[in-house]
């Protein structure tokens, strides 16, 4: 059926009305929603038990792998890589403890902690990471005590956290384990000559060499001077404050 000149007027009309009517409302949508950005978790909630149970398919170390593999490349995103900023630290601390549940001990996820994901931007995420390494340490203080001593030095220096620090360092001084490294046992000292107080720190490095003139632990000649120059280097120091090391009460408790 051949339409008349006036009916295809008509129709151009129709088509070319209806083609600004949706450039305006596509150029108003525009307007309206330019600014708004995909949203996305840089780390997914982490499964619960029965969930990982089920996709281990009887092979956790398989999935351990895989898991772990996945949170060392969690920023790379949309062919870029998120800062450290914008991470769900509480997020990325259940994912941790999630994998040390299916492996405890594996070194892979407290190495990602201590010198990945502690480079943070925002300090105080930091405090996530460090209770992640006390818990990864607690589980087998022995064998994993130097995660504890990343954990004693994140919150002293790092976070700024003496009170947390000193809990964390005594925790690692108290351990039975007489073949760790002697300067386990001296950090508690290093963090109260740091808050200020002398007479602790004196007393935890005499008690040492008490115990070296016993018999009780053995000293190498290297620790043993390494601990009378600290010593004498925050005597030094507190010379003006006119310190006086036998004022200590445990000291004259030893004496």
């Amino acid at each position: 059926m051949i339409l008349s000149i006036s009916s295809k007027q008509e129709l151009d009309r129709v088509f070319l009305g209806t083609f600004i009517i949706l450039f305006v409302f596509q150029i108003f949508f525009w307007f309206s929603y330019r600014d708004i950005g995909p949203d996305f978790k840089i780390i997914e909630n982490p499964p619960n038990k029965k969930f990982i149970k089920a996709i281990a398919l009887g092979d956790e170390e398989f999935l351990f792998r895989s898991l772990a593999l996945r949170l060392q490349n969690s920023g790379d995103i949309f062919a870029g890589f998120a800062p450290l900023k914008n991470y769900d630290y509480k997020n990325l601390y259940d994912w941790m403890i999630l994998l040390d549940n299916i492996n405890p001990n594996s070194n892979v996820v407290p190495h990602l902690a201590t010198y990945y994901y502690s480079l943070t931007q925002n300090k105080k995420d930091l405090v996530h990471i460090i209770d992640y390494l006390d818990s990864h340490a607690s589980r087998n203080l022995s064998q994993k005590w130097l995660w504890l001593t990343h954990a004693v030095l994140l919150a002293n220096s790092k976070y700024d956290d003496q009170e947390k620090a000193l809990a964390l360092a005594k925790k690692l001084a108290d351990n039975s384990n007489d073949d760790l490294p002697i300067w386990t046992k001296q950090l508690p000292a290093f963090i109260y000559a740091r808050v200020g107080d002398s007479c602790m720190a004196f007393t935890i490095i005499k008690n040492l060499v008490d115990e070296n003139e016993s018999k009780k632990r053995l000293i190498t000649e290297q620790e043993m001077e390494f601990m009378k120059h600290f010593i004498e280097y925050r005597l030094n120091k507190l010379k003006s404050e006119k310190f006086d090391p036998t004022k200590c009460p445990d000291y004259k408790k030893k004496s």
